[in-house]
């Protein structure tokens, strides 16, 4: 029975070579689609889940006055081992670039962190070299990962090695005392070195100030602690009381518990982040993508098996007769739909295989298709599977309907399944117009923040990494000597932290009439006085920092929005006094809101402080020729700074950056669109073949009667074109809802336009209308004889 089943299908297949190929590469094409994104969906999700304890392990984020940040105060670990039984260690983590150097040998660590003694046993990056229990416990310690290892010590053992921070040889050499493995590319956290927070304590004058939001804190909880709502929520509540203990001045002030296995997927509301997180609506969406897609090719499948239905009916009929019963003609019908999708499924994996290395590159991703897994050939049976069932039903069930002695006496058996054609080729139309409509609107607002005036001239600004304080204050008047004596250098200033890395923030900033318990997160930037003329920056009111004015130093700028958490006019607020982390000036001038970050967020209180060393000299180069800018620059700063690695970059790349999950959701969208509508055009393609076959004699009874080739063809395609109508009625409104809620996530971005709905439309039926006139030329140019010469 199985055998002739198998025989059947086979010979099926053959006979119809054209729709079967048809079939095997739409299939084919959408399930390749779908598992390269169901492979990213699992890497996005897969995120720290090789912790071991994932499932203990928290964040704890701050919420001050509707102002959702990823920092919390400094001593809050502290605070909460001692004081929560249910906490079983508390660790923090500080984030920054430091330059480390060998010999004559200086490099810049862009993945430093800085982190308590316990931090190992809380997270499980594992040592091939060293104790996992005292590695971090040596207060002149530091761990690197292989790669760094490699870097600093080629093939040498790197354990008990020197290296030296910031090219200070007295206060900051370290000790290696420990080769961490390196850092899984899952991991929230990325790093290649590992120091002591004592080290961070020293190098910031740490004063156990609970103003200061500045590091990350995770807690583990106790095994035996009980995860619910219900408990998270009256922790969360005690974590509350305790900062209002020790910093009673604080307003609407909470603390949520972040799971770690949530921190890379929700965490684009946080303040203050550590870099590379992901975005969880971006993965429900391309997860929604996927399983459309899938749809698309099924219902290729289901469109050519119900139209080739009348073409088998006297087979079933025949089967019926000679007493095969519906569950046989059932299982026969599915058992050809699941060869079909198990041949999709080969074409799907080698199509997967070719693609994967663009896949990679166009995500920024180094997914791996790994055959050999159990887990991963369990997925794509699944998916054969699933895809061949909901191919194969219909069709197999409308089929097994057939009554034979109808069938045999050559009446017709198309039911119902004509609607159902029409109906899923609207479906399809309707899902590739969505996705035509949200492929524009995603260039459009990713146009709109490339364009958009951000508040400085991002352009041509180049950035180099400072050496040590010390360093830097005992060079600088040979530094600025040699850039105002270069031509190719139209200006400069020297900044603290570059606007798109601001990761510190402080509650401790006072004005006259600040209500006492208002402690709202203020992000500071340290500028001189070259700043506001470098970057473009425009100013409201007051002026900006001047070496005329020695009291500068002690004095402020904040910016538009800080004014307006001020409630006050610029007017009154220049010249008044002013606090930020008990440094006391006065306030002197208001900037011109600027983003110093991604436009989902709206432009925060930012205060301005003069500050004459800093982590970065930042460059205005000429639009004409910057690579020899880049140069000079270059040798300028190794004239200067001999053994310091000169390091660069650009303000405006730095901010291209910040949009990356958004520039890779663009390309994506680009991609799977253009597949969605090929997947459809090829279903359509085979489906007006056979509605056309089944037309011929109507076709040359109309050319005999004096019909031209263009009526014909307008007779044949106006009915598909009707379909595509219907499609554009139902996709638009769902299109506008999807994209109106995809945009709100941005605190900026462009309006919907009614013409984008009206030329996604015009496309589909422009595709749609190019895929059947093929077929439709083709058959009006036929000679009619040929299809009138036989009854």
């Amino acid at each position: 029975m199985l055998t002739n089943y198998f025989k059947t299908a086979w010979r099926n297949l053959v006979r119809n070579k054209t729709f079967s190929l048809i079939n095997i590469l739409g299939l084919g094409m959408g399930m390749a689609c779908s598992l390269l994104i169901f492979l990213w969906v699992q890497d996005e999700r897969g995120y720290d889940r090789f912790n071991t304890s994932i499932n203990h392990i928290y964040r704890v984020v701050s919420d001050v006055n509707d102002v959702p940040a990823a920092v919390v105060p400094v001593p809050m670990a502290a605070a909460l081992k001692a004081q929560l039984p249910a906490v079983k260690a508390a660790t923090r983590v500080n984030a920054t670039n430091l330059v480390f150097s060998i010999g004559s040998q200086s490099y810049e660590e862009k993945n430093a962190l800085f982190v308590d003694s316990n931090f190992l046993q809380v997270f499980t990056y594992p040592l091939v070299q060293g104790d996992v229990r005292t590695a971090l416990h040596q207060p002149d310690g530091v761990l690197i990962t292989e790669n760094a290892a490699k870097k600093y010590f080629g093939n040498q053992q790197a354990v008990g090695k020197l290296l030296r921070l910031d090219n200070d040889l007295k206060s900051h050499q370290l000790v290696v005392t420990g080769v961490l493995k390196n850092i899984p590319n899952n991991s929230h956290l990325h790093f290649d070195i590992l120091l002591p927070m004592a080290v961070y304590e020293q190098r910031r004058d740490y004063d156990g100030s609970w103003g200061n939001y500045d590091l990350y804190t995770y807690v583990q909880m106790d095994d035996n602690f009980v995860a619910t709502k219900q408990s998270l929520a009256q922790l969360e509540q005690k974590i509350a009381a305790i900062n209002q203990k020790n910093d009673n001045n604080i307003t609407k002030c909470r603390y949520i518990l972040q799971p770690l296995a949530d921190v890379h997927l929700r965490s684009g509301h946080l303040l203050l982040d550590v870099a590379g997180q992901g975005n969880g609506d971006y993965v429900t969406i391309f997860s929604l993508v996927a399983v459309l897609i899938l749809v698309i090719a099924c219902i290729n499948f289901m469109n050519l098996s119900t139209a080739l239905s009348s073409q088998r009916a006297k087979e079933v009929g025949l089967r019926k007769t000679i007493g095969a019963v519906k569950y046989q003609i059932v299982i026969q019908f599915i058992g050809e739909a699941l060869l079909l999708s198990f041949i999709s499924l080969v074409v799907a994996i080698a199509l997967m295989y070719l693609l994967l290395p663009a896949f990679n590159s166009l995500a920024s991703k180094s997914i791996s298709l790994n055959l050999l897994n159990v887990k991963m050939i369990a997925g794509l049976l699944l998916v054969a599977l699933l895809a061949g069932l909901v191919a194969g039903s219909y069709p197999a069930f409308f089929l097994s309907a057939f009554q034979p002695i109808k069938v045999l006496k050559g009446l017709k058996m198309q039911g119902k399944n004509g609607a159902l054609r029409n109906g899923l080729v609207v479906l399809q139309f309707s899902i590739s117009i969505v996705l035509i409509i949200a492929t524009i609107f995603v260039y459009m607002q990713l146009q709109f923040i490339r364009n958009r005036d951000i508040g400085f001239n991002k352009n041509n600004l180049l950035y180099i990494k400072m050496p040590g304080v010390g360093d830097l204050f005992n060079n600088s008047k040979a530094l600025k000597a040699a850039l105002n004596g270069h031509p190719e250098i139209t200006g400069y200033t020297v900044i603290n932290h570059l606007p798109t890395d601001l990761t510190t923030g402080s509650t401790g900033v006072y004005w006259p009439g600040k209500p006492e318990n208002d402690r709202t997160i203020f992000p500071h930037i340290g500028i001189d006085e070259n700043f506001v003329k470098t970057f473009d920056v425009h100013l409201v009111a007051g002026r900006s920092y001047s070496q005329q004015f020695p009291a500068d130093k002690h004095n402020f700028l904040v910016n538009e929005a800080a004014l307006k958490m001020m409630k006050m006019p610029a007017a009154k607020a220049i010249g008044m006094q002013f606090e930020l982390n008990g440094d006391t000036g006065t306030l002197i001038g208001i900037v011109k809101d600027f983003n110093f970050k991604a436009v989902h967020h709206t432009i925060d209180p930012l205060v301005i402080k003069y500050s004459q060393v800093g982590g970065f000299l930042v460059i205005r180069t000429p639009a004409e020729d910057i690579s020899k800018t880049v140069a000079a620059t270059k040798n300028i700063f190794q004239e200067i700074y001999h053994n310091y690695p000169f390091t660069y970059g650009f303000i405006d790349e730095d901010i291209a950056r910040l949009y990356a999950s958004e520039q890779q959701m663009g390309k994506l969208f680009d991609v799977f669109s253009v597949l969605s509508i090929l997947v459809s055009c090829l279903g359509l393609f085979g489906l007006a073949a056979l509605t056309i076959q089944r037309r011929i004699k109507e076709i040359g009874v109309r050319k005999v009667l004096g019909a031209s080739v263009p009526e014909i063809v307008r007779v044949l395609c106006v009915d598909f074109l009707k379909l595509v109508v219907i499609a554009s009625v139902i996709a638009v409104p769902l299109a506008a809802y999807a994209m109106n809620g995809w945009l709100q996530g941005f605190a900026y971005h462009i309006n919907m336009a009614w013409w984008v709905f009206l030329a996604a439309a015009i496309l589909a039926a422009v595709i749609a209308m190019a895929t059947i006139s093929y077929q439709a030329v083709k058959a009006a140019l036929a000679n009619p004889v040929k299809s009138l010469r036989s009854e």
